[in-house]
């Protein structure tokens, strides 16, 4: 049997119902629309308008039902409706006033993990449908080959010729930009070592007004270079991937130095967000005395643990992410939690300001 076909009540016109928007309950009968244009017509010559939230069509009766979003005005037909918008728009509002999370990456070992971890955790918040940005502060520029991408412009491009960012990222996924790193990045140590003043901040300087990502991470290199110091005066938080071995541990008290300088010379307020345990081995003792010895220290800053994994070994051969290359994995499941994390704590500094 064919579909019946409903009559517009707008139009007159006969056409064969495929969206929701077409059926309107009109107290105990239906009506039917061949187009959203019948619709808003309908709705308007009745003295009507649509509910933002719900798309109810009612007669405003008070003033809290009428409101100006962004230059547009929009309707709420109750309470119930209103609340959760207004809530919606003023989080987005202060993010946008805020501007993006930004994370550095950062141990001073080398070999903890800080690429693996800054290519998941940027791929896993854009697959959420955050807006990320992935800065490569290593000369090594393995991000951009994790993702499989090139680029022709770096930090050098940004900081030295004063180019706009929009000019030198490269789009590697959706929702994920990438400014890649190269060997270009040793002429910006020695363009920052020249530089009388404000060395240690420019990166901040010429970022300070985007506002276009949620997040920005920063993968930096082992060292304490000039660049470095950029990266930590540009973000806010620090995630550091600690490997479960001995040595790693010494590379965590490098850092906490380098924090503590950052804070009272540089006078800028970074603090650890989160101590990421890497390449955990169950069968090992030392794995788990490392976690206990972080723990010691940093309380619930430390993360669950990355577990080893070869897929998480295997997919920068593939130029994918974890995500990617093995969904399934036990690598991806270890970095869903700590992307899941970030966006708790993302949501939770939003509530708190707004």
């Amino acid at each position: 049997m064919a579909p019946a076909l409903k009559t517009c009540i707008s139009c007159e016109k006969q056409f064969l119902v495929k969206f929701r928007f077409q059926i309107e309950r009109r107290g105990s009968e239906m009506v039917y629309y061949c187009s959203q244009q019948c619709r808003q017509g309908s709705t308007e010559q009745q003295g009507q308008v649509r509910c933002t939230s719900c798309d109810k069509a009612f007669v405003p009766t008070y003033a809290f039902q009428q409101a100006t979003v962004d230059g547009k005005q929009v309707h709420y037909c109750s309470m119930a409706c209103r609340t959760p918008a207004v809530q919606d728009y003023r989080q987005r509002r202060t993010q946008d006033e805020r501007g993006p999370m930004r994370i550095a990456v950062l141990n001073q070992k080398g070999g903890t993990g800080k690429t693996t971890t800054t290519v998941a955790l940027g791929t896993g918040l854009a697959l959420a449908g955050h807006r990320v940005l992935i800065i490569d502060v290593d000369s090594q520029g393995h991000v951009g080959i994790s993702l499989g991408i090139e680029g022709k412009r770096t930090l050098y491009h940004l900081m030295v010729e004063g180019m706009p960012l929009s000019q030198c990222v490269v789009a590697a996924r959706p929702n994920l930009d990438v400014l890649i790193g190269d060997d270009t990045l040793a002429s910006v140590e020695i363009f920052l070592a020249r530089k009388d003043e404000g060395r240690d901040k420019l990166l901040r300087k010429v970022l300070h007004e985007n506002h276009d990502y949620d997040f920005i991470l920063l993968d930096c290199g082992p060292s304490l270079s000039l660049l470095n110091m950029n990266a930590l005066t540009f973000a806010d938080h620090l995630i550091v991937p600690v490997s479960c071995d001995f040595l790693s541990l010494v590379g965590v008290k490098q850092v906490m130095k380098t924090l503590k300088n950052v804070n009272q010379v540089l006078l800028h307020p970074i603090s650890i967000m989160g101590i990421l345990p890497t390449f955990y081995d169950m069968r090992n003792n030392i794995s788990d005395e490392s976690i206990k010895t972080l723990k010691g220290y940093f309380h619930d800053k430390v993360l669950p643990p990355i577990r080893i994994n070869t897929r998480l070994k295997e997919a920068p051969r593939h130029r994918q992410s974890i995500f990617e290359y093995a969904p399934d994995s036990r690598g991806a499941s270890d970095y869903q939690r700590v992307v899941d994390w970030v966006v708790r704590e993302h949501q939770r500094r939003a509530q708190a300001s707004a």
